[in-house]
């Protein structure tokens, strides 16, 4: 288990780096979303598994955690990201797949896109805090 576990981490990522340098970042985004959701599953698993259950912040709902950090994620890294990148705070790429559907989305819909990420971004933040911490 621990070789397929190796192997699927090892290969993942370098088939997502070879994609992305070949031009075909869609793909290879996929590839790399599929890699990091993975791994995040498997360590929140193992927290939930490694604290003993007598210990009162052990009562947590396991999915309810990995909401929280799908919440948290979405509200702080491309916030961050753009900030350091010095790019404006709410800007949106246009290689990820996930930019694709914003710009999208905020061109057929003409809402301003910052303001709306904005909402979206605190609402996430809100929710993804309190859920983590409990």
């Amino acid at each position: 288990m621990y070789l397929i576990a190796a192997l699927f981490l090892i290969l993942s990522e370098s088939i997502s780096e070879a994609l992305s340098d070949e031009g075909k970042k869609t793909v290879a985004g996929i590839i790399e979303f599929i890699n990091l959701a993975l791994v995040t599953l498997i360590v929140f698993a193992w927290l939930d598994l490694y604290y003993p259950k007598w210990m009162w912040w052990h009562e947590v709902n396991y999915w309810q955690v990995v909401g929280g950090y799908v919440l948290l994620r979405f509200a702080v890294f491309d916030l961050v990201y753009n900030l350091i990148r010095r790019l404006p705070p709410f800007y949106i790429g246009m290689t990820k797949l996930s930019d694709k559907l914003l710009r999208k989305f905020f061109t057929r819909t003409r809402i301003p896109s910052e303001h709306m990420l904005f909402m979206f971004k605190l609402i996430s933040l809100t929710i993804g805090l309190t859920w983590l911490l409990k």
